[in-house]
This record gives structure tokens, C-alpha cells and sequence, in this order.
């Protein structure tokens, strides 16, 4: 007896070795598969960010009179002659360029334009997009390859100077001689920029746990009473050796049976669990690189635009010209709209009470709406738990849905009423305009589905709309009413 309790406490171990081994295991492949895509996403991202900011450079250059800019540097030598963007013609249409530039490509940090001064061997600062100019303030601990470079332009990779860490790109401004007489440069925050790629590695980690952790928790169950099992059945067999050797023939069998049978299951589930997650990966990336890797030639496109526009003298090729910026505006509409359904499919949740009567206003004042009259019956001081930013884009695109169909621009009435219940609060969104289809009432809500034809929006303002709500446990839906116009709800839980 002392030897088969001997033995049956050796098996038990082995068992939980067995157990430990695999979860260790499993471990160390999380942490090698999300290591290796944080360094991988790090130098990808690195590259694509470097090469947008080399393209809005070169871009840009095309929209500056080199001439001007050079007269300015020239006539203006002391620090600081210029303190106000407005003072100097010169320098108000180079501020106002370079800052269309940065909100077009939603830049965080200014454009700059720099001129190196020989007689300190430093680069001095001209124009900026910043609201406060830093006219002819030194530049010093700069990097070597903007000397180098002067001619040509280039890319810098991370380095850091008296300001800060970046990421830049840069590009010589020239005059109506091909002189080169300034360089133009813009920038990204690297700590910004790498708190973003973070911010990507706990994603995927958190992705990666969901993914791992209920399979680990099956193959930890299925492991358990699997070798519980086997561990019952060697002490039966060692103490009832005649009646298992009867049995174990059955036994067998069955084991064997449910063996194959959760082999053959588990197999179909992985199989089918990656195809999904390979699809949905793919299609998620590739929807939002697509669309931020055709920023760069939409930018250039409509630098070129501009340039030719103002250079024809032909009514006829300048109407092809508006034609196509027209054109172009509506793709980079699209572009951004594919990437705001990525950001709000991706983004985390951040929930706080929020002032709705204060949050509908400042998305309504934002329109230029001089045939609409807005009513709010909402408590002004009644504040809610939402994601303030989720909860904004619904609205916004409620409300451009509510200006887009308006019939032959008449005067527009919309009201915006709220109501608490039990589960949550309720928000009705009603208008004046032409209504909603019955015919369209199924598929209002679907991708790049339109109200008529005649829409010349994207087909995604109500899509988004449900998203941004959805991710908030909410709803929103259409409701009947004898009144005339659209008439929308918006159920938020507690």
C-alpha cells in the first residue's frame, strides 16, 4: 500500500508539472508575439510618419514666393523685428500658408521656416504657422544633415535639439532664380509619437489576452480533468485490477471517442477563429493604411491644383482645374471619414459626466446656420456619463444629416429634447426637412447607404452615428411621428 500511495502522489506531480509547463509555455509566446509587434509597429509607423511629413514639406514649398521670403530675411535682420503675424504683409501671407498647411494635415506641432546665417553658424528662425512668431531666434543644436542637405532636403530620423525629440522633414525653399534661399521643415513630437505606438502595444496585449485567455482556460479545464481522470483510473486499476481489466476495453473506446471528438472541435473552432481574426485584422489595416497613405498624394494633388489654378489664364482649363479640386476634396472627405471610423471602432472608451446641453451647442456653433433655428429642452445644468468625444461625432453627424436634407435651403427647425429613465437617458433629435423614405427606413444605417440620390454626402454620417453610440452600450434608431421631417432617438444606458 505505501508503495501505491507512493506512486499515485509521483503521478500527481508529474501531472501538475505537466500543467505548470504548458501555461509557462503559453506565456512566453504572448510576451514574444507582443514584444515583436510593438517593435515592428515602432519602426513601421516611424517610417510612415517620416515620409508624410517629407511629403507635406515638399508639398508645401510650391505654396511660398521664394522671392518674398527672401526679401523679408534680407530686410528684417534683427531678432524679434517682427512680433505680431499681422504687422508685415510678407509675413501675414507666410504665417497664413504655413498654418492652412498644418490644419490640413492636422498637424500638432508648427511649421517653421529657417535660413542659415553664416556669421554664427547657426539657422535662424523666419516664418512659423505658431500664432506667436520667433523671428530670427537662433537655432543652434541643430542636426548636422540640414547643413548638409541645404540644397536638397531630406528626412531626419530621431534626434534632439534645444526644443525637444523629434521626428522632421525638411525641404529648400527656392526663389525665381532656382536660389535656395530658406529651408521649410516639419516636425513630430517623438515622445508623443511613441506614446501613441504604447498606446498600440497595450492594445494589443489586451487583444492578445482575450484571445489567449478563455482558450487557456478551456485547455486548463480539459488538462485538469484529463489527467484527474487518469489519476482516478491508475489508483481503480492498481486497487481493482480484475474489474478494470473487465472494463478498460469500453473505456478505452470512449476515451478515444471523446478524445477525437474534442480534437476534431477544438480544431474547427482554431481554424475558424483565425479566419475571422485574419479578415477582420486585414481588412481593419488595410482600410487604415489605405487611407493614410493616400493623404500624402491627396496633399500634393491639391498643392499642384492651387498652383495651377492660379497660374491658368484659360476659363476653360481653370473649370476642369475646379472640377477636379472638387473632386479631390470629396475623396479627402472619404479618407477622413474611413480614418474616423477606425479611430472610433479602435479608441478607448473614455467615460465622464458631461453637460449635454453645453456639449450640443458647441457641436451646433460650429455650422454656419443661418436658416436654422436650434431648441434645446434639456436641464442645463443636467450632466450624464458618456465619452464626451463618441458622444459629439453622433450628434455632429445627426445634425449634418438634419442640414444636408433640407429641401431647397428653407428655414430649418431642429429640437434636441432629453429624457431620464429607469435603464438610462433618452435624446430625440427632430427636424423640418424632407423626411425619411419609408423604402429607405431598413437600411438607414448602413455603410455608404444614401437617403436619394441626390445626397452628395458619404454614405456614412448614420453609420457612424450607431457606432459611436453602440461603443457607449447605447442605441439609436428612427421613430414614428405625424410630425413632418426626421425624427431620430438616441437610448443611452446608466
Amino acid at each position: 500500500m505505501p508503495q501505491i500511495r507512493k506512486s499515485i502522489l509521483q503521478l500527481k506531480a508529474a501531472n501538475s508539472r505537466l500543467v505548470a509547463a504548458v501555461f509557462t509555455a503559453i506565456i512566453i509566446l504572448i510576451g514574444y508575439f507582443v514584444a515583436n509587434s510593438y517593435y515592428n509597429s515602432l519602426a513601421k509607423s516611424k517610417t510612415e510618419v517620416l515620409e508624410r511629413l517629407r511629403a507635406i514639406a515638399f508639398t508645401s514649398v510650391w505654396l511660398i514666393n521664394g522671392d518674398d521670403h527672401d526679401s523679408l530675411a534680407n530686410n528684417l535682420m534683427t531678432k524679434d523685428a517682427i512680433v505680431s503675424n499681422t504687422e508685415n504683409r510678407i509675413y501675414n501671407t507666410l504665417h497664413a500658408t504655413l498654418k492652412t498647411v498644418q490644419q490640413t494635415n492636422h498637424l500638432e506641432s508648427p511649421l517653421y521656416t529657417i535660413v542659415y546665417y553664416e556669421r554664427d553658424s547657426t539657422f535662424h528662425f523666419i516664418g512659423t504657422s505658431s500664432d506667436k512668431p520667433y523671428y530670427r531666434h537662433s537655432y543652434k543644436n541643430y542636426p548636422s544633415d540640414l547643413l548638409k542637405n541645404y540644397k536638397t532636403g531630406g528626412i531626419l530620423d530621431s534626434y534632439q535639439d534645444e526644443n525637444g525629440h523629434w521626428l522632421s522633414a525638411f525641404a529648400p525653399l527656392k526663389n525665381s532664380k532656382g536660389e535656395v534661399v530658406a529651408l521649410l521643415e516639419a516636425d513630430e513630437n517623438f515622445e508623443m509619437f511613441v506614446a501613441k505606438a504604447k498606446q498600440e502595444l497595450l492594445r494589443n496585449t489586451l487583444i492578445s489576452l482575450l484571445i489567449v485567455l478563455p482558450f487557456g482556460l478551456v485547455l486548463f479545464r480539459y488538462l485538469s480533468n484529463t489527467l484527474r481522470k487518469q489519476t482516478q483510473d491508475q489508483a481503480t486499476l492498481i486497487n481493482q485490477k480484475e474489474e478494470i481489466e473487465a472494463q478498460n476495453e469500453e473505456i478505452k473506446t470512449q476515451r478515444d471517442f471523446i478524445e477525437k471528438q474534442n480534437k476534431q472541435l477544438d480544431q474547427r473552432v482554431r481554424e475558424r477563429t483565425f479566419e475571422l481574426e485574419t479578415s477582420n485584422k486585414e481588412l481593419a489595416n488595410f482600410l487604415y493604411h489605405s487611407s493614410h497613405d493616400v493623404q500624402a498624394p491627396i496633399a500634393t494633388l491639391k498643392g499642384l491644383e492651387s498652383l495651377a489654378i492660379q497660374e491658368t489664364k484659360e476659363p476653360l482649363t481653370k473649370e476642369y482645374l475646379m472640377l477636379i479640386r472638387d473632386t479631390t476634396t470629396k475623396l479627402e472627405r472619404m479618407v477622413k471619414t474611413i480614418q474616423l471610423v477606425h479611430h472610433i471602432k479602435t479608441t478607448q472608451l473614455r467615460v465622464e459626466r458631461t453637460n449635454l446641453q453645453e456639449a450640443i451647442h458647441s457641436i451646433y456653433n460650429s455650422y454656419q446656420h443661418n436658416n436654422t433655428q436650434l431648441e434645446i429642452d434639456i436641464p442645463a445644468n443636467f450632466t450624464f456619463a458618456i465619452d464626451i468625444e463618441l458622444f459629439k461625432t453622433a450628434i455632429n453627424e445627426l445634425l449634418k444629416n438634419s442640414l444636408q436634407y433640407n429641401e431647397g435651403n428653407r428655414n430649418l427647425k431642429i429640437k434636441i429634447s432629453g429624457s431620464q429613465s429607469e435603464n438610462g437617458f433618452n435624446l430625440l433629435i427632430e427636424d423640418s426637412g424632407i423626411g425619411i423614405r419609408p423604402e429607405t427606413k431598413k437600411d438607414l444605417f448602413t455603410m455608404f447607404k444614401r437617403g436619394n440620390e441626390k445626397s452628395t454626402g458619404t454614405g456614412l454620417g448614420l453609420y457612424i452615428a450607431q457606432i459611436c453610440i453602440e461603443r457607449m452600450n447605447g442605441k439609436v434608431y428612427t421613430v414614428e411621428s405625424n410630425k413632418a421631417g426626421a425624427h431620430f432617438q438616441i437610448s443611452l444606458p446608466a
